[in-house]
C-alpha cells in the first residue's frame, strides 16, 4: 500500500503561493534565537532569513501551521509570531506585529553572524 501523501503535497504546492504573497523582500540571515513554543516550553531556532513581516528558521521543536510562539531577536527583544508552515525541521512564521521601520536595520546590524554544525538543526 503505497503512502499517503497528501498532507505533504499540500504544503508543497502552497509554498510557492505563500513565497509569492510576502509584503516585503527576506533577508538572509544565520543566527540564533530562543524560541517559546505554544505550551511555553524554550527551543532554539536558527533563523535563516527575516523580514519586517516573517522569518524562516530551523528548529527542532514540534510546530504546527497556527501555532503561537515567540522568537527573541537582536534589539527587538521577544518578538510573538503565528506559524504558517512547517516542513522537515522548517518553520516560516509571521509576527503577530511587525517589527517597525526604525529598528529593523539595528536588528539586522545587530544579528550575529553563527556558523551551525551541519547536523545542529
Amino acid at each position: 500500500m503505497a503512502p499517503d501523501l497528501r498532507g505533504i503535497s499540500w504544503r508543497m504546492a502552497t509554498a510557492p503561493f505563500i513565497i509569492e504573497s510576502r509584503r516585503a523582500p527576506r533577508d538572509v540571515v544565520s543566527f540564533r534565537a530562543p524560541l517559546d513554543g505554544p505550551s511555553g516550553a524554550r527551543s532554539t531556532a536558527l533563523v535563516v532569513d527575516i523580514s519586517p513581516f516573517g522569518f524562516m528558521s530551523r528548529t527542532s521543536a514540534a510546530l504546527q501551521p497556527g501555532d503561537l510562539i515567540a522568537v527573541k531577536l537582536p534589539v527587538v527583544g521577544m518578538c510573538p509570531a503565528r506559524v504558517v508552515w512547517s516542513l522537515g525541521g522548517r518553520v516560516g512564521g509571521e509576527f503577530i506585529t511587525p517589527i517597525a521601520s526604525e529598528i529593523y536595520p539595528r536588528m539586522l546590524a545587530n544579528a550575529p553572524n553563527d556558523k551551525p554544525a551541519w547536523n545542529e538543526f
